[in-house]
C-alpha cells in the first residue's frame, strides 16, 4: 500500500520535470498513468467508467481555500444504475488541475475534454489506459494489479478496518445487490478474529499505568 499510494506522486514529479523540456507523448502518458493509478486508489470506480472520465461532466475541479473537487457518475453511466459521488483528495485535485490547465495543453494544444487522450486529442481506448496502469504499477512499484482489482483492494481495506461492514463496501463500490458484496465474505471470519485480537491488545495497553518519572539527584520534583 505504501508503494502504491506513493507512486502517483513520484510519477508526477518526473512529469513536472519532463514538461520543462520539449513536449513528447511519453510525458503525457506518464501524467495519465499517475492519474489512472491515483484516482481508483481513493475512488474505486469500474475500469469502464475510469477511461471515459471527462472534465465538467464527471470531474468537477474547484480551486481556492476550502474548495472541494468532486467526481460524479450518473446512474445511467454505472453498471448497476447506482449514481456514485466522491470528494477528490486535495493532492489529486491539484494534479488534475495542473494536468488540465498546463500539462495536457502543452502536448495537445488545448484543454482536454477527456482525461485520457492521445497527443492529437483523440480519446484513448480502455485497453490502452489499462496497459498504462498495469505497466507502471508493476515496473515502478513491483505490484501486479489490474484496473478492476483496485475495487477488490478497496473492499479489503474497508473490511480489514471494520470487519462485517459489507453495507459500507456496497456503498463504496456502488453495488445494487447485497449478494454481490457478500463475495468478500469468504475470509471475514479470519479478519474478524484478527480485529478481535487487536481490540484485546489495545484494551490491555490502555490498562497499563504509564511509567513513573525517576527523580534526579539534587533536583526537586
Amino acid at each position: 500500500m505504501r508503494r502504491l499510494q506513493a507512486l502517483p506522486g513520484q510519477l508526477w514529479k518526473e512529469v513536472k520535470a519532463g514538461s520543462k523540456a520539449r513536449p513528447n507523448f511519453r510525458v503525457l502518458a506518464k501524467a495519465q498513468a499517475a492519474l489512472a493509478i491515483g484516482l481508483p486508489t481513493y475512488m474505486p470506480i469500474r475500469p469502464e467508467n475510469l477511461w471515459e472520465l471527462e472534465f465538467e461532466t464527471h470531474i468537477f475541479l474547484r480551486s481556492g481555500s476550502g474548495a472541494t473537487s468532486t467526481l460524479e457518475l450518473n446512474s445511467e453511466e454505472v453498471k448497476n444504475d447506482n449514481a456514485l459521488g466522491f470528494d477528490i483528495p486535495a493532492h489529486l485535485a491539484k494534479m488534475l488541475l495542473e494536468y488540465r490547465d498546463e500539462i495536457a495543453p502543452a502536448h495537445i494544444g488545448h484543454r482536454p475534454k477527456r482525461l485520457f487522450v492521445h497527443p492529437d486529442g483523440s480519446p484513448k481506448a480502455q485497453s490502452t489506459v489499462a496497459y498504462l496502469i498495469c505497466k507502471y504499477v508493476q515496473r515502478r512499484a513491483g505490484i501486479k494489479l489490474t484496473p478492476h482489482q483496485f475495487r477488490h483492494l478497496g473492499a479489503k481495506i474497508m473490511l480489514d478496518a471494520n470487519p462485517g461492514n459489507f453495507a459500507g463496501v456496497g456503498q463504496l463500490l456502488g453495488h445494487k445487490n447485497s449478494k454481490t458484496t457478500m463475495m468478500y465474505a469468504g475470509i471475514n471470519t479470519r479478519r474478524a478474529g484478527r480485529h478481535h485480537q487487536q481490540l484485546i491488545d489495545r484494551a490491555v495497553e490502555q490498562q497499563i499505568p504509564p511509567p513513573r518519572r525517576k527523580r534526579q539527584k539534587g533536583v526537586a520534583v
